[in-house]
């Protein structure tokens, strides 16, 4: 497997016309209406490693109009399609290797990394992750949309004229310890597919902080506490 940088770069630079036919689509729209769900907003910022030739930023510019988004990728020819077409003053594009990436947004409210991961040597994953736990704050989302390691592997064995340059599975273990060595702890883990059972898994991390004892009562609104003590009335009545 072909895996120095001059390598990559060159198989990306290659890549942006297949990329700009693909456009859209259900994979990359999937992970936009994720992203809204987790609080995306006008004001939002958005730091997208590995964003390609900017579909997904694309999306990000119809909700951030007011916040500031970052995209960064490895190749010079992607990044120049992706300044062309989606730029604005809000949108900055940046040619860099996103494993040692630098950027000016303080404490993004999100950081991406959306079918990016399994292109990424392994044995850069662990710095990767710490380099994105020091630009992160209490309320950053950091989020993961990752091929499921055994559909990659499936594709290695019966598809590989299918693959990217790096192509390999990310094994839920190694991520998941590299993840929390990087002060990094999880929230949401989901395993899904789009065409086919299984084929992605969706990961949402947060900064990891001491446990502090807040009542969820004390945080809920009026008519949430209501709903909550129906609920706990209608269980006192199973024990009668």
């Amino acid at each position: 497997m072909k895996n120095t940088v001059s390598e990559v770069t060159e198989f990306y630079d290659e890549y942006v016309v297949e990329q700009a036919n693909t456009g859209i689509n259900d994979r990359i729209y999937g992970v936009y209406e994720r992203l809204i769900g987790l609080g995306l907003n006008a004001h939002s910022t958005v730091l997208e490693l590995g964003c390609g030739i900017g579909m997904m930023t694309s999306l990000l510019k119809r909700t951030v109009n007011q916040g500031k988004i970052h995209a960064i990728d490895i190749s010079a020819a992607s990044i120049e399609y992706g300044k062309a077409k989606f730029g604005g003053a809000n949108v900055t594009f940046s040619t860099q290797d996103i494993t040692t990436f630098e950027t000016q947004l303080n404490t993004p409210d999100f950081i991406t990394l959306i079918d990016v991961l399994e292109h990424i040597p392994l044995e850069l994953h662990a710095a990767l992750f710490k380099r994105i736990s020091q630009v992160m704050g209490l309320n950053s989302h950091f989020v993961i949309n990752l091929p499921n390691p055994d559909y990659i592997a499936h594709d290695i064995a019966l598809e590989a004229d299918s693959l990217q340059v790096i192509d390999q599975p990310v094994p839920f273990a190694s991520l998941i310890q590299q993840l929390d060595d990087a002060g990094l702890e999880l929230m949401t883990y989901q395993k899904y597919g789009l065409w086919h059972h299984d084929e992605y898994q969706w990961f949402v991390l947060r900064i990891k902080r001491p446990f502090n004892e807040v009542r969820i009562d004390d945080s809920l609104t009026l008519m949430e506490k209501i709903k909550r003590k129906i609920k706990r009335l209608r269980i006192k009545r199973l024990n009668k």
